[in-house]
């Protein structure tokens, strides 16, 4: 059981220690993206070509959203502590991963470093999958944290929790950048960053008590809770898990569907409930929205390289810059816009905006044209 506690309302330390660790997750993937979609990096040094690049890439991705759901589930029994050392221990694993690989690839030459990358392939694949579930690991203890500790005033704070993302982007891709000439030379120098926040948080969070779980002081039991997804919901999320999992293990269509079909039985008979029909659309229309944001900017250095790069300029600018958009709009202005416009109109117009900046930008050439539209993405992403 956790031992939690809910004397910790409002502790900054609390929320700080959140903010960093959300830091070190946009860190991960900021320098990841550039080691995977620079040719000059990862590319380069492990042979693999673009579409295997995107594979690796999205070996970071699926893992955030199978962590996050799974936390969710036991959060409240391990303790958010247990969480986020969890997620600690995910960081250290992904650079060991990445700094092994290395070292297996460096200093050879013609059929032995052919050999070598294809087993060097393998601690990149997996060392992405951990870091995703790091990653989703984070996002699964720091919302309820900051939810518990700022009941009031929740959209506010977690949209300032949330500054740390495009923020950790901002100052990771800088870092990136100004790395650029030593890490040509060894690009394990951008691994190392990691560990900057990821020390951080760890110090700031290890020795506090979080507060008791939200659900659990309000007296919901976890049959309750769980009803709100219903059957309905675990179809969905058991699906996408294990269609995932099939494809990355090579399960067969009647294990995967076997599997599927046993857990939302299950699921259905103890909780008794096909789901509320609200949050059933919502987990509907976050599959895009989630797709919009990380695939987007995972792949935007990639897509922007020829316009920008004809220009002079890094194509991770225009990730930086949406970011630092995203990032002062969270920052300092999410209580006044949310006062303003109220949520359900703060999402409706945010999304008009990335509808349109996003369509505009996969026609844009010119320097002027790319960041018009990627001011409107960012600040359709944003909330």
């Amino acid at each position: 059981m956790s031992t939690d506690t809910n004397s910790k309302e409002g502790d900054p330390v609390l929320f700080w220690g959140c903010f960093i660790a959300l830091i070190t997750t946009a860190f991960a993937f900021i320098t990841r993206a550039f080691l995977v979609n620079d040719p000059g990096f990862w590319p380069k040094d492990f042979g693999f070509d673009t579409v295997q690049g995107q594979e690796l890439f999205g070996a970071g991705i699926w893992p955030f959203a199978i962590s996050i759901i799974i936390f969710s589930l036991i959060i409240d029994k391990i303790g958010y502590k247990v969480a986020m050392i969890f997620s600690f221990v995910c960081y250290v694993a992904y650079s060991y991963c990445a700094i092994h690989a290395y070292g297996m690839v460096s200093g050879l030459e013609g059929e032995a470093l052919k050999e070598a990358q294809v087993g060097a392939w393998g601690w990149l694949y997996w060392g992405s999958v951990i870091l995703g579930l790091g990653n989703g690991t984070v996002e699964a203890f720091i919302n309820p944290v900051v939810a518990t500790m700022y009941k009031r005033d929740k959209t506010k704070w977690l949209n300032i929790l949330h500054a740390g993302w495009p923020g950790g982007l901002v100052i990771g891709g800088l870092l990136t950048l100004a790395l650029g000439s030593q890490a040509a030379e060894d690009w394990r120098i951008l691994i190392y960053l990691i560990a900057g926040p990821a020390i951080v948080y760890l110090i700031m969070l290890m020795g506090k008590e979080f507060p008791e779980n939200e659900r659990v002081s309000s007296g919901v039991s976890y049959r309750e809770m769980l009803a709100e997804f219903g059957v309905i919901g675990a179809a969905i999320a058991g699906y996408l898990i294990f269609k995932q999992l099939g494809m990355v293990f090579g399960w067969s269509d009647g294990l995967v569907y076997g599997v599927l079909a046993a857990s939302v039985i299950a699921y259905g008979v103890y909780c008794q409930s096909l789901g509320r029909p609200l949050l059933i659309f919502l987990c509907i229309i976050m599959m895009p929205l989630a797709t919009t944001e990380l695939g987007t900017d995972g792949a935007i250095t990639g897509i922007m390289a020829e316009p920008m790069q004809a220009a002079g300029w890094s194509p991770l600018w225009v990730l930086i810059y949406t970011s630092a958009i995203m990032m002062v709009l969270r920052f300092f202005f999410a209580g006044p816009i949310v006062n303003a416009l109220t949520p359900i109109g703060l999402l409706i117009a945010s999304a008009a905006f990335a509808i349109v900046g996003l369509f505009m930008l996969s026609s844009a050439s010119t320097m002027a044209a790319i960041f018009i539209f990627a001011t409107l993405y960012g600040i359709g992403k944003t909330f």
